[in-house]
């Protein structure tokens, strides 16, 4: 379809995404591409500055979106985001995301030196919570800004090296919930950092996917904790949704992640009509493209592939958002992120 064809846009990028929290339908579906660290290309920074620097990351987010028009700012760089804070070191690189470097839990006694951290100092922290106020101040009027952080298993993977903290869901259960007890408070104070700049807080808990964890571990030690972090913000947001991300394989832990609450789930490599099955009328959910894909491919093929997403999943009944499974990859070519963005327009629409 030549560009000049592709349906117009006559609402804000705000008034469609806040037409799903009045339960009606937008003019079209809106699209969550996740731009992360693809904001340092787009601003024209090395990866490594957009990492370090709060004024440039929420730079480099308002210009993604003036570039793209997402419905979705995603302030964000790394899961390790707070377990940065809480004593995991990282490594930094000029074109790439940073790396875990050193984990302070080498032995249980260790869990002694891990505290909620504090916002104004400690790690990056400052460093999100500045690219947050910079966008809401920028684009917050036209655009959702969210900014995302790790739910608590995953921050708990990030301070304790992984394959000793699988382990110890078998072998210390008691000491792996106190672990998680002082990520899901990190997790909680984070989130009234986020409101208290008029952004979404978005979590994120990759470590959770059923490529790794299995129905019965989510069911002990996943979902608890994100059930207090989904109700903190339904007590607390004013009205703002509980958005939960979770990547990798998502279908065998779908039926478990029903008991956390959340109102909105993004999906990485699941079928989204298998999705809507078990979400029903609870959830809203949000993907699929393939990230593999939007790096790799064609924009005639983006087209083709959001197209078939959006066939399986408009129909849910609490809503769908086109979006990409996962992080955009930083060297997407920008045609195949307009190329996602456009076929919202074209195949995800309820105006007739």
């Amino acid at each position: 379809m030549p560009a000049s064809d592709i349906p117009q846009d006559t609402q804000t990028s705000l008034e469609r995404v806040l037409s799903y929290l009045q339960g009606v339908n937008p003019q079209r579906v809106a699209c969550f591409p996740l731009i992360l660290n693809h904001a340092a290309r787009v601003l024209g920074v090395p990866v490594g500055k957009y990492n370090r620097n709060g004024e440039t990351m929420g730079k480099a987010h308002v210009a993604a979106f003036r570039r793209y028009g997402n419905d979705l700012v995603s302030i964000f760089s790394t899961t390790s985001t707070l377990a940065e804070a809480m004593g995991t070191t990282m490594e930094f690189f000029d074109e790439d995301a940073p790396q875990i470097a050193g984990q302070p839990i080498q032995e249980y006694d260790d869990i002694k030196k891990i505290n909620v951290p504090d916002f104004r100092r400690d790690g990056r922290l400052p460093v999100y919570l500045d690219a947050t106020e910079l966008a809401v101040s920028e684009v917050g009027s036209e655009v959702v800004v969210g900014t995302i952080l790790a739910g608590p298993f995953t921050t708990a993977a990030a301070l304790r090296p992984l394959d000793f903290f699988v382990k110890d869901l078998y072998k210390n259960p008691e000491w792996v919930h106190q672990l998680l007890e002082i990520c899901c408070q990190a997790g909680i104070a984070f989130i009234d950092q986020i409101l208290a700049r008029r952004a979404l807080p978005i979590i994120v808990e990759p470590i959770g996917s059923g490529s790794l964890v299995s129905p019965r571990h989510f069911k002990t030690f996943v979902a608890p904790y994100l059930k207090r972090m989904a109700a903190h913000i339904h007590e607390n947001g004013g009205g703002l949704p509980a958005a939960l991300h979770i990547c990798g394989k998502t279908k065998p832990n779908l039926e478990a992640m029903l008991g956390a609450d959340f109102d909105l789930w993004s999906l990485d490599a699941v079928d989204l009509g298998e999705a809507r099955q078990i979400a029903g009328e609870r959830v809203t959910l949000i993907g699929n493209v393939s990230p593999a894909n939007l790096l790799k491919n064609s924009p005639e093929e983006i087209d083709a592939e959001a197209r078939e997403v959006c066939a399986k999943a408009m129909g849910n009944p609490r809503g769908f958002i086109l979006g990409s499974g996962c992080e955009v990859p930083i060297n997407t070519p920008p045609a195949n992120i307009d190329a996602l963005i456009n076929a919202a327009r074209k195949y995800g629409r309820f105006d007739g």
